[in-house]
């Protein structure tokens, strides 16, 4: 029980419980995306020791671009988009292999349930892998909570890791499938680790980070320059062998990538992105990414201004230009990239591994603002105003907005310009007419006998069952929360009603220990 005594590890473990709890209390337990439903299903694959390739249901009709136009069927070669076919007639997935390596074991738990259980599998393991991102972002924060403390009092560290945990876009990628919060957790692992001498660990850390995703590349250069700048300051003997430490996990990690790659395609170079380019205009990336309607950074979490503005206030002139280097070198690619966008995602789902980047600075505005009455003010609307924004990520499917502009335009580039760069369609503003149509939905008796039927609907495709299907289905006209879905499938409600209890104990009562140590 040493690790008890030290008051930050009691503080982690609180910040840890905190915000697991809450994150399970407000998740859907359904896949929300196509890339997590791939991602998912590689999982699966290597948790029944299928390796990775994964099955496939052919595209059908139009598709469209992330600019709004029509791509050629035949570039998608028989596939879904998600993938290409690899060098054994097996179709393998685009994506990296780390967070479905992590995801392994949650499906392996759900397989292992549904036989138990004699539930449907697919619906089984699917809500056990929605499990993980919960963990991986609450971890996230507790990293953060600790590379606050270089600097920061413990109350204010606190405070960073719960501002980065419910006022960004972290919240709603906690309740995703997708790999950013994963990506997340094993940068600030690796700086952790390179501030702790610990360089081996930054090492594998940064690796694998290269084997979740290799445009990480970009933000890895600068933290591989800041450790080895750091390095240089030991003597000779010390200094050649921390580099080789740090370096030749982090090479095999590269090494790994590429034959994973040659595995499935007999390329080094094939990621499976068929595609992917780089042409979108610079300045438009940046307007996108950080200040439009639609995905800007600055609009879906306006408590990183602050960020912005202390950045020039940290005293350590290394973090300083880590920090500077890290969010320009994961900007600029993804600025130009052509789906700078990310697609279907709350805000800028593809900058959220800078987000943390940006928390930790701005805890030197707070110092200053706490200690005046119009800074304290401040703070809180700024707080209050990003709080809000997160809750309506969290509460509503999007994507209802998103159809309901899409029916109301003419062609897909005028849609893809409206919800991206037009005020009046901004996401942000359209869940608040999703959140008062689904209210008013399931007022209304006939409409819930009609959400009842489709929970109960044999519906069914080759790559999903009935279950998941239906939830896919309810989720346009319910809130986005588990319990809702839970309801609708008529599991025993005094069942549901505890799981709440717990989840909402558990917060106050993690909450208030954090208040208090």
């Amino acid at each position: 029980m040493n690790l008890l005594r030290n008051p930050d590890n009691k503080v982690a473990i609180y910040l840890f419980i905190f915000l697991l709890a809450l994150y399970l209390l407000t998740t859907s337990l359904r896949i929300d995306s196509g890339d997590g439903e791939i991602m998912y299903r590689v999982a699966c694959s290597l948790a029944s020791g299928q390796w990775a390739s994964i099955p496939v249901q052919p595209r059908t009709g139009n598709s469209y671009g992330p600019w709004g136009h029509l791509e050629p069927e035949e570039l998608f070669e028989g596939g879904d988009g998600y993938g290409k076919w690899g060098i054994d007639e097996r179709y393998y997935a685009k994506y990296g292999l780390g967070w479905s390596l992590v995801a392994a074991p949650f499906c392996a738990l759900g397989m292992m349930l549904a036989n138990i259980t004699d539930a449907p599998e697919g619906f089984i393991t699917r809500i056990a892998v929605m499990f993980l991102n919960p963990l991986l972002t609450a971890a996230g924060c507790v990293a953060l909570y600790y590379l606050a403390r270089r600097i920061y009092q413990r109350s204010l560290s606190v405070m960073l890791a719960l501002i980065y945990g419910v006022c960004t876009i972290a919240w709603y990628y906690a309740k995703s499938a997708f790999n950013e919060p994963l990506v997340v957790l094993l940068i600030l692992v690796a700086i952790l680790a390179i501030e702790g001498k610990q360089f081996v660990w930054a090492g594998i850390v940064l690796g694998y980070t290269l084997l979740t995703r290799q445009t990480l590349i970009f933000a890895i250069i600068p933290i591989v320059i800041w450790a080895l700048i750091r390095i240089r300051r030991e003597d000779r003997e010390t200094f050649y062998r921390a580099i080789a430490l740090l370096m030749i996990p982090l090479v095999a990690g590269q090494g790994i990538t590429w034959l994973y790659n040659y595995l499935r395609f007999g390329n080094l170079f094939e990621y499976g992105y068929q595609t992917a380019g780089w042409d979108t205009p610079i300045f438009l990336g940046f307007y996108g990414l950080l200040f439009s309607p639609g995905k800007g950074l600055f609009v879906y979490s306006p408590i990183l201004i602050l960020g912005v503005v202390g950045l020039a206030k940290i005293p350590r002139r290394d973090l300083f230009w880590l920090f500077v280097a890290v969010i320009i070198c994961h900007l600029i690619p993804h600025a130009i990239y052509t789906d700078w966008s990310g697609g279907g995602g709350w805000g800028p789902r593809l900058l959220l591994p800078v987000v943390p980047f940006l928390v930790f600075p701005a805890g030197y505005v707070i110092e200053s603002w706490q200690s005046r009455s119009i800074g304290k003010l401040g703070l809180v609307l700024l707080v209050a105003v990003s709080l809000v924004i997160e809750l309506l990520g969290i509460s509503v499917n999007w994507v209802r907005h998103l159809q309901r502009v899409y029916d109301e335009t003419s062609m897909p580039e005028i849609y893809f310009n409206r919800v991206h760069f037009s005020w009046p369609d901004s996401p942000i503003l359209g869940q608040f007419q999703s959140l008062r149509e689904v209210s008013g939905i399931l007022q209304n008796p006939d409409s819930r006998a009609n959400l009842n039927e489709i929970a109960h609907s044999e519906l069914k495709t080759e790559l999903m069952d009935s279950q998941s299907l239906a939830m896919q289905l309810l989720s346009f006209n319910v809130p986005d929360f588990w319990f809702v879905y839970l309801t609708l499938f008529r599991a025993p409600f005094s069942i549901i009603l505890l799981f709440i209890c717990c989840f909402v104990s558990i917060v106050l009562f993690s909450g208030f220990k954090l208040k208090h140590i």
